[in-house]
């Protein structure tokens, strides 16, 4: 049943998980964020995949868990629950592959949760994101106390915490909660159009330069700066880098090289 309500759809180099759910809004239950862990662990290791796409169908993005569901959870139900939700969007954090959300209409509670683990948000101009907990007197299990702050200022975080209202797209930009807003209708084509570019650099440069800032963000910043000299002297000697600069230098030396001017004939005077 979850691989219904998470489908993978291949399109060249990029991967597109769709939320299938639209009937409920794309709620995701604990089944189904098993299955969306699971599909970007592979994906992760699938090499034909450079860029990972999540995107819901239907009007909405995802309207969180499945509320239904938590109905009658026991609190060991809640905290199993919890965990599914914390260590499969831990999963998509730690990709190797660059995740991108496309979101457009609600992305509330764990919607929201969903689009900040990944690395890139883009949006429609339809788009709303919220923390809903409070309204219900509960507080975000999947990462919203935690991403958010890291994501946009902490007083703004914190308001919109305590207050669950929704942020509009145009305050969502505004935030830097999301990298771009575009109108409904050419969400998915300019998302594609961003991932296809991502996908088109060389994935070992992709897949260091994602773990030194995960890996920096976690350490002082003088710790931080050691592991990004390492990490760019081990992708510098791979093989995508010594041919990038063989060919930044074959063309600048083809662009410096000027042709030798033609000598015109000298006619002989007949005498």
């Amino acid at each position: 049943m979850a691989s219904q309500l998470i489908q993978c759809e291949r399109r060249g180099s990029v991967a597109v998980i769709w939320l299938n759910r639209p009937a409920k809004r794309n709620a995701l239950t604990t089944a189904m964020m098993w299955r969306l862990g699971d599909l970007v662990r592979e994906l992760g290791r699938d090499r034909r995949a450079r860029v990972i796409v999540i995107a819901g169908k239907g009007p909405h993005f995802s309207a969180g868990g499945d509320m239904g569901e938590m109905l009658g959870f026991s609190a060991l139900d809640a905290d199993r629950s919890i965990s599914a939700w914390q260590d499969n969007l831990e999963i998509i954090e730690r990709s190797p592959k660059p995740v991108i959300a496309a979101v457009h209409g609600a992305a509330f509670g764990g919607g929201t949760e969903l689009a900040i683990a990944c690395h890139i948000r883009v949006c429609a101009d339809d788009a709303r994101f919220a923390q809903t907990e409070i309204a219900l007197d509960h507080l975000p299990g999947g990462g919203g106390t935690q991403r958010l702050p890291r994501l946009i200022a902490l007083g703004a975080a914190y308001e919109h915490l305590l207050l669950g209202q929704p942020i509009p797209a145009a305050d969502a930009y505004r935030l830097g909660l999301v990298n771009h807003v575009w109108p409904r209708d050419e969400l998915m084509e300019r998302t594609m159009a961003l991932a296809q570019r991502i996908a088109r650099r060389a994935p070992t440069a992709v897949r260091y330069t994602m773990e030194a800032v995960r890996a920096g963000l976690m350490a002082p910043l003088e710790v931080g700066m050691r592991m990004e000299r390492a990490m760019a002297a081990l992708v510098g000697d791979s093989r995508p880098a010594r041919k990038g600069l063989e060919e930044f230098f074959g063309k600048g030396r083809r662009a410096e090289a000027k042709p030798r001017p033609v000598r015109k004939a000298r006619r002989r005077k007949l005498r």
